[in-house]
Order: structure tokens, then sequence, then C-alpha cells
């Protein structure tokens, strides 16, 4: 899942506590009319989760047809949006050319793709992809360890394209460079004051010239040949286009089509000798509108478009077919303009991106077809490519996203920073790397210049993904109980727990002791959240310009150093009679934060300890305090690596924004040491999403803690609906529920959650059980949650506990996780016939390249095939045959 993009801008507020946050609203009723002020019995509160056996999905925010929504909350004027805005919605303008009719979605205003209601979703929100599966492992060649890098000295490349061992530049001329040294092995020029603007390396109907010839496009609309063995340009045609700068150079079949900026379209066909495209002369000119910003070869369509509107023409005859009129489409009312599109073979469709982080899905057969609209992301797509079955999308952010389009909710497969600090400008494909190489080689462009190769058959998760599609060969399967409890103490000490004599201490047993029905757990994980009070908070932000003061540091220490005793010592009293005892496994605190770890003594011998390790991450007064922020704790419990996150994010009613960027930092700046997966020791299987050094690489994370989401309803509304038990209409307005339904760069999309079925934990008069009776009427909310995310995971309970001497009330949620431990001897052998299988896979994406290639040509001879095999793959031998023949 995306982390680095998840608003990172900050909206300029204090990261102080919930008490210093202005979250009155305008209105808010007076302390005599709070319907609330009364005790509530939370007694009859269902308390106890539905158990899923498969990943439960959020919970369905469609409400009760109850009284009317509430008005909107009145907002923060100066606080910045949760969601970034919108391009702003283009004008109809009726074109010369025909159009199509308005596209819109077939959906209810405020209805999602799922069927949802959503507030202020648009009809052009589009569907939502599953981030549940991505993962982060760079596309990286696993059996070829010298491909370079390529690093631009000059940031101004226009284009580039690869093929085999050689990347071609254009910049102010044009480089070649290879991908094996990194290195500039030729350059080339042209006139005074011109510019190279498009590439291609061209086919040729030789398997020998493959990747032989070069294709340049020049700003004044020349166009050379370069042959890249010999190093001499071998063909030359000034002003090709005249007039009209080259803007790009696109294979079709036998065929080389050239568009420039002025809209003239030249088609350049075999020479019948040399077997290749040549600039001999021209078979067809044909105009489309001017300023295309991009076109692609679909079929022998070429589609192409301005930003505003994607225009269509044949290329070549009608082969005795009725007359085919040029058309045009404009894109969807309400989405960004276009950036780029692309095809995937033998889809039927086309996909564009546009800068507002969408997709849309075109019928190449019908026009009349609804497009599909495909929220991927709220930043800008710079450049899409099909490869093979999936559609890669590069972002201005430096990722890049591999995305499944075929099953009916996408799947976002992979994400990762391709470049740091520089958006992917370009893609590209290099047509006969499999045949040339047997490597199917997809270059990344950067708009700094930096060009980057990936593997595009994405052997290594392939790889992986048969490993663990065979883990039960391998490896010994069980379960483990893991209780996860999560408090926003408010600054309280341990004996406050014996207020009320006594009974709060036993409402705090009963926390600790949430699975008594399932037996005692394995692994007990505590975090508390304000656990030093705000004065001492706002103290240590002092010292940040004035210096710390000892007796203040002191203070602190000894706050969490009572809660260590006193945690360790209820756990032991609480589960000795039971016959079991816990190690702490980590402690570890940051200004507010606490978290403490604790395993059953009998599994303490199944965690590998030298791979625990603690991070943690400020998110207070941007970075610099931790009075806001996360901690997280990494153990790895026989094979299966697991990570438990605390986290604070930032509070107030209208800072929805800066709480997505919080828990972004958090997720993203975490880090732990790399467990060195490619050792014998840790296989790269026991991180299913990464390298490790990331918390969402685990196969297993628990997010909890104060998050902070809000109820965008007024606290009469709110306090009303809770004493109705009317869970699903406070859904709707949840706003950690409307993020992950609204926001596709949300990063705790990627989390479960089971459904919430308990009363808001947040804000309490301590000590009672009213809710806020203050001036400001603090709406209600479920500031308090647990989230997350992996694989064999069964939820039992989320539940809220009655601990009355704070402000929030403590959560709890009870889960059973399958960890696996490997059989060393039997995974080498699994090993080794999962590569042999890769290798059959190889040779069958090859050979099916290789058919391709032949077929593209017009050798259609049932023989080609059995021919093909007969000669071991040898295309050369085969074509001599066939032209023989």
């Amino acid at each position: 899942m995306d982390l680095s993009d998840s608003q990172s801008d900050t909206d300029g507020t204090s990261d102080d506590s919930d008490k210093d946050y202005d979250d009155a609203e305008e209105d808010q009723p007076s302390l005599a009319s709070n319907p609330f002020s009364q005790s509530v019995d939370t007694s009859s509160y269902p308390s106890r989760a539905k158990t899923f056996t498969e990943s439960p999905t959020p919970p369905s925010t469609r409400p009760r047809p109850l009284s009317k929504a509430p008005p909107p909350r009145q907002q923060d004027q100066n606080a910045a949006p949760a969601l970034p805005p919108k391009p702003a919605a283009r004008r109809r303008v009726h074109s010369q050319y025909e159009t199509s009719q308005a596209y819109t979605t077939d959906l209810d205003p405020g209805t999602t793709a799922h069927g949802h209601l959503g507030a202020g979703l648009s009809t052009t929100d589009g569907e939502f992809p599953d981030y549940s599966r991505s993962n982060r492992r760079l596309p990286l060649f696993s059996d070829v360890n010298n491909i370079h890098d390529i690093q631009q000295k000059s940031h101004g490349v226009r284009t580039f394209t690869l093929s085999n061992e050689q990347v071609a530049t254009a910049t102010s001329n044009i480089r070649i460079y290879s991908v094996f040294t990194g290195e500039n092995v030729s350059s080339y020029g042209h006139e005074k004051d011109t510019k190279p603007t498009a590439l291609m390396f061209t086919q040729s109907r030789r398997p020998t010239s493959l990747g032989q010839y070069l294709w340049a496009g020049w700003s004044e609309g020349s166009l050379q040949v370069i042959d890249t063995k010999t190093k001499e340009v071998v063909e030359k045609k000034r002003a090709a286009h005249k007039g009209g700068c080259i803007i790009q150079i696109i294979r079709s079949n036998t065929h080389v089509w050239t568009v420039d900026d002025t809209g003239s379209v030249f088609v350049w066909p075999e020479d019948p000798t040399l077997k290749r495209p040549t600039l001999q002369s021209p078979q067809q000119c044909l105009t489309i509108p001017p300023k295309q910003i991009c076109a692609i070869a679909v079929k022998d369509m070429l589609w192409s478009s301005d930003g505003t509107k994607i225009h269509v023409t044949r290329v070549g005859s009608d082969n005795g077919g009725p007359k085919f009129i040029p058309y045009s489409m404009e894109v969807p009312f309400g989405i960004g303009p276009l950036t780029c599109m692309a095809t995937i073979v033998g889809s039927g469709q086309v996909f564009s991106g546009h800068e507002d982080g969408k997709v849309v899905v075109w019928s190449i057969e019908s026009r009349e077809k609804t497009p599909r609209i495909i929220n991927v992301h709220a930043y800008r797509i710079m450049s899409l490519l099909g490869v093979g079955s999936y559609l890669w999308a590069g972002f201005a952010t430096g990722k890049i996203y591999v995305l499944d389009l075929r099953p009916e909710v996408p799947v976002v497969m992979k994400d990762w920073q391709a470049h740091k600090d520089s958006g992917v400008a370009m893609l590209q494909l290099d047509e006969e790397g499999l045949i040339l190489g047997g490597r199917h080689q997809v270059g990344s462009c950067a708009e700094n210049g930096e060009i980057r190769i990936w593997d595009g058959l994405m052997a290594k998760d392939r790889l992986t993904k048969g490993m663990v599609d065979r883990s039960k060969e391998y490896c010994r399967w069980r379960e483990l109980k893991v209780l996860i409890c999560s408090w926003n103490i408010d600054a309280s000490k341990p004996a406050a727990q014996e207020a009320n004599g006594g009974a709060d201490r036993k409402l705090f047993e009963s926390w600790l002791t949430g699975m008594d029905q399932e037996g005692p757990p394995d692994i007990i994980s505590v975090g508390f959240q304000e656990i030093v009070d705000l004065e001492s908070k706002k103290m240590t932000a002092k010292t940040i310009l004035k210096g710390s003061k000892r007796a203040e540091t002191e203070t602190i220490s000894k706050q969490y150093k009572r809660w260590q005793t006193f945690l360790t010592n209820i756990i032991r009293d609480l589960y000795s009679p039971m016959g079991v005892t816990f190690k702490l496994l980590k402690c570890s605190n940051l200004v507010g934060l606490f978290s403490c770890v604790f395993v059953r003594d009998q599994e303490w011998k199944n965690i590998k300890t030298e791979w625990t390790h603690v991070d943690m991450v400020k998110t207070g007064l941007k970075g610099y305090h931790g009075n806001k922020g996360g901690i997280a704790t990494r153990l790895i419990v026989d094979d299966t690596s697991i990570s438990f996150v605390n986290c604070h994010l930032a509070a107030g009613q209208s800072h929805t924004r800066q709480r997505n960027t919080d828990a972004a930092n958090v997720l993203k700046k975490l880090c732990h040491p790399n467990p060195a997966i490619s050792s014998e020791v840790v296989h790269p299987e026991v991180f299913w999403f990464g390298d490790g050094t990331m918390a969402m690489d685990h196969e297993v994370c628990f997010l909890s803690g104060d998050l902070n989401y809000r109820i965008d309803v007024k606290f009469s509304e709110a306090v009303s609906r809770v004493q109705a038990q009317d869970w699903p209409y406070l859904h709707q307005y949840d706003q950690l529920l409307v993020q992950k339904q609204k926001n596709p760069q949300f990063v705790l999309r990627a989390f479960n959650e089971s459904e919430l079925r308990f009363a808001p934990t947040y804000k309490y008069d301590p000590g009672t059980d009213t809710y806020d009776t203050s001036s400001k009427h603090r709406t209600p909310a479920w500031c308090d949650r647990i989230l997350w995310r992996g694989r064999h995971i069964r939820q039992l309970f989320y539940k809220r506990n009655e601990c009355r001497v704070s402000d929030h009330r403590p959560i709890s949620g009870g889960f059973i996780i399958k960890v696996k431990r490997i059989d060393e001897a039997q995974r080498r052998i699994v090993e080794q016939q999962v590569k042999e299988g890769w290798l059959k896979v190889q040779e069958k994406e090859i050979r099916i390249k290789k058919m391709a290639w032949l077929r593209s040509w017009g050798w259609t001879d049932p023989r080609a095939e059995s021919i093909l095999d007969r000669e071991g793959g040898d295309l050369a031998q085969v074509v001599r045959i066939l032209e023989n023949s």
C-alpha cells in the first residue's frame, strides 16, 4: 500500500492534546439541555464481534431509514480538507468532431461502486481497488545481478526507449547506454538548434536484426534511422513532417507510424528488400486534431488525446468494409485532464490515466458503452503501460502501481517507490527483450532523468507466491491467541484504578483477561496513549526550544516505570492461578505513548529474539515532539513475522487530513533492521508484503491506539443515536470509515476492522458514564480503534471496557492467528521444484512471444509452432524454413 503519498502536507495546526484543540461547535446545546447528562447503561451493548473465517470487510455504512441526516458540521475554515480538491470541472464544449454521449457512472448520487452510501460521494468518484494484497518488493531480476540504472547528467529527457541490452534517450542529442554497465556507449546529433523529440527501436522481419535499428524524430520534423550495431545513421529524411515537431513514433505490426504536433500522421511500410520499415516513402498520410499529448496503436486504430477528448482514427484501408468515420469521446465529466493512455493486448480495452489519479477504462469495440472509472490514487498519473495481463501506472510521487483490472473489484498487486523525489514521467516495454535475452524488461524514466529497469514478469513475486502456495508441504502450522489492549489513560496513575472501592481495578483486570472464554492468550500487547499529563507534555514541548529539566524527565520516567511494574505484576497475578506465566518481551515509550508486549513463557523459545526490534516515530509538532506518533514492536514467532503498532494521531474534530498524514508518516517512517531475507535464517516468505523493514511488510500487522477519528454529527444527534444503539447510522459519519470508502490514498484502507457494535469510547467526564458536559460538548466518537492486516487471522471479539478514570474507555480485541514453522530440508526440495516450474513458465512466455512475433509478420502457417519446437526455439532457423517452404 502507498505510504508516502497519504496527504503528507500538514495543515499548520498545533499537535497538542485533545484539550488544547478548539473542538467547540457554534450551536452546541447548553449543559442544561444535554440529553446525555444522565448515566448511560452500557451493560446491554453488544461486546463480541462477529467471527470470520475470512478477512472481514469494513462494515456496511448504509443507514437505517431513520430521521433525516443532520446538517454538516461547521468546519474550521483554515483547516486543510480531508481529501485533495478535485480538478475544476471543465465546461463542455461542442466539438466539430463527432462526440459520443456524455458519460456518467450508472450509480445514484451518493452511492459508491459497491453500493454503500457515503457522505459527499459523487458519481465520478468511481470504484476503489483492493489494496490489501499489495506488496512493495522491488520487481528486480532474480537471476541477473548486473542490470544497472541509467543516471542522466541532463534532466531534460524528452523520451526514451529500450531493447535488450540498450537504452536510448533523447536530451539535447541521442545517447545510447548499456543496461549492463550503465555507461554511455554512443551519441548522435543532428542539425544546429534541433533536438530529438521521439525515439523507438523498430521491428524487423529478420530475427538477427531485432533491436538493431533506432528511429529518431526531431523537433523540426526530420527522421533518422540509426544502426546501433555499426553506430551509423543509415537513413535520414529531412522535413519528413514539414513544419511539425515529431512527438511520437509508434510500432504497429509491420509498419511504423509517426505523429507530429500539427496532427499529421505518416505510415511507413516495410521495405521488401531490407525486411524492415524504412523512410523511402510513406504509404499513407492522415490528419488528426493538433496538439495531441499522447497516442497509441490499438489494432489498426490510432487513439490519441489532447487531454480533454480521445480521438480515434483508422490507419490503413477499410478492407472492403464500411467506411470508417473518425470519432471523438469526451473524458467523463468531473474527471481530471487525461495525461496518458495504454492498452493490454487481448483485453478489448484502452486505459487512460488522469491528473486526479483516476484510470478510465474504455471499450475498443463499443464507444456507446459507459466507461469504467477506477479511483486508483489522489495524485497525478503520469504514465501507463500494459505489461502482460496487468496495467502498470507511474505517479507524480515516483511510485509505480501494478493493477489487475480483470476482477470485479480491481486489485493493486504491487506498489513501490521506483524513483525518489521525482515523478515517473514515462514507462516503456522492451518489445523483443524476451526473444533476445529472456528478460521481459520494463523501463521507467523519472522527471530527473533517472532510468530504472524492472522485471515485467515479476519473477521474484511469482517464486515467493509459489512457495507460499505450497507452504503446507514444508510448514507445520499452529494457532496462537493474541490479545490487543489499547487505552488513552489521560495521564492517570496505576493507583487511580483503586478508586470507587476497587471497582475500576476489577474492570481493569477484566480488560487484561478478555479472552477468558477462549483460554489464556499467548501474546498480550498493551498500548497506552497520554501516559503523562498535559502539563508535562507542554513542558516537554518547551524543551525543544529551552532545553530539558532533569526533574521533569525523572517524573515522566517514574510514570513509565510505575505502569511497567503495575502491568507486569497484575498480569502475573491474573494468570498465575491458571498455571500461565508471561514474560515482558519489550517495553517502550515515546513521551505520551507506552507499549508493552508480553509473551507466554512456553512461547518464549519460539521467538527469534535476534530479530525482535522496536522503532518509534514522532509526529507531534511536525515530527519534533512525541506527544503524537507511533511505536512498532516487531517479532518473529517460529517463521511468521508479527508487528504491533501503537499510535496516537492528531486530535481535533476537523483535523482529518492531519490524522491521515500522521498515519502515513507512522507507517512509512517506522523502520526495522532488514532481517536478511536472502539468508538461510529468514526466508522471503516470512515477509509476504516486503523486505521486513516496514511495519506493513509483516505477515501479521496490528495497528491500535487513539487514532482520533471523529463522528461528523452534532453532539445531541450523536448522543440520541448512541442511546438508541443505532450504530449503522453513526458508521456513515465516522471519519475513518468514510476515509476508507472515499479516499484512495488513505493508508489505513489496507487494514481490516471488525464492525463497531459498541458505544463510542470518547469523550467522557472522567469517573462517570456521562459524555462531555463541558462547554465544548465534544461529539462522542470511536477515537480508539484496533485494525489488522495479514494472512491467516481470525478475530474473536472487538469490545470496549468500562474503566472510568479516563475520558476514554479502553478497548480490546481477541485474535487467533496461524504461525508456521519451516522444515528446512523439505523447503529446499519444494524450492527446487518451484524454480523448475518457474523456468517452464518462463520458457512458455518466450515461446508465446516468438509465436506472436511470427504472426505479426504474416507467418500464419499452421506448421510454424511445430517447426519452432523442432528447432529448439531458434527463430532465425524457423524464418529460413518458412521463407523457403
